[in-house]
């Protein structure tokens, strides 16, 4: 399972990273073999009202299945990765048990 990251260096980049690698792979454990990649973005939204909440943007490409993405958005860095980890990981069982790989979408018959 190939993950990426691009993750704000004043925010404790290598934690952050570390945490959500471990989450991921905790997650998608049983479901390696199918990830192609994971490209995982945290930052700071850098709001004009003076709030200081981070984002999450994971990337997720199954093999077979189109790219999907997860944005989740919080108060908390690593509260913010497990909720996005937690959706990525609802999102790939969804995809792999309802047989969006095999090429039947919504209009072929």
């Amino acid at each position: 399972m190939d993950i990426r990251f691009h993750i704000d260096a004043s925010r404790g980049a290598a934690a952050l990273a570390e945490h959500a690698r471990r989450r991921l792979h905790l997650r998608l454990l049983h479901r390696s073999d199918r990830v192609a990649y994971i490209a995982v973005k945290v930052g700071d939204t850098r709001s004009r009202r003076g709030h200081r909440d981070t984002y999450c943007a994971m990337r997720v490409e199954l093999n077979g299945v189109p790219p999907a993405r997860v944005v989740d958005v919080g108060t908390d860095a690593y509260g913010t990765i497990d909720r996005a980890v937690d959706r990525v990981g609802r999102l790939v069982e969804t995809q792999l048990t309802t047989g969006a790989g095999d090429g039947a979408g919504p209009g072929d018959a």
